[in-house]
């Protein structure tokens, strides 16, 4: 008997994607908020994100943005045309190498930062934002359009965790401060 497929899920690929075109069209209002909260304090505004990575690579710039998908973890009692999964993409944000005291602020508001513009992302109930195309600058997109999952597809979008922690990188000889973020979708993909 020829092969026939069973489904046409995605699974967790076009998730990043999304998650870099949500972040590059909304981080100038979300960086606005969170510089004029920071300004209030006294503290120097933030720069924007510019360095989207989707594999590890030599630090070019602060701050510097590596997007990795995790475990996609799939329910056992779906028919074969069927795939309810849930999946975690993390972000990892370095910051910068400098001032630890400085190094904590910064971290914590990078993680406001993007923990806003995920959480606010095509607002639930719809989600609309996670399965509708969107511009992207990335050199894995050449198209500059996002090919994101099914309309539908993702039921939610939940931020599991902030993480701020030094560490150290090859190319830098002095610690860096990094913050990620454990982002979960749970999907159903026909």
């Amino acid at each position: 008997m020829p092969w026939t497929q069973a489904y046409q899920a995605h699974f967790a690929k076009p998730l990043v994607n999304q998650m870099i075109a949500i972040i590059q069209r909304d981080q100038a209002a979300a960086l606005a908020v969170i510089n004029a909260a920071r300004a209030v304090d006294g503290n120097q505004p933030l720069s924007p994100i510019a360095e989207f990575h989707k594999g590890p690579g030599s630090r070019t710039s602060w701050p510097w943005l590596f997007l990795e998908i995790g475990p996609t973890n799939f329910n056992r009692d779906d028919d074969k045309a069927t795939r309810h999964h849930e999946v975690r993409i993390s972000l990892a944000l370095d910051t910068g190498q400098y001032d630890l005291e400085m190094a904590q602020e910064d971290a914590q508001d990078y993680a406001r930062l993007l923990d806003m513009m995920i959480t606010s992302a095509g607002p639930w109930p719809s989600l609309g934002d996670w399965t509708t195309s969107l511009p992207i600058q990335h050199e894995t997109v050449p198209s500059g359009e996002t090919a994101p999952n099914a309309s539908g597809a993702v039921n939610d979008v939940f931020v599991e965790s902030h993480a701020p922690a030094k560490v150290n990188v090859p190319e830098v000889d002095a610690p860096i401060m990094r913050v990620t973020l454990t982002v979960v979708f749970e999907l159903e993909e026909t």
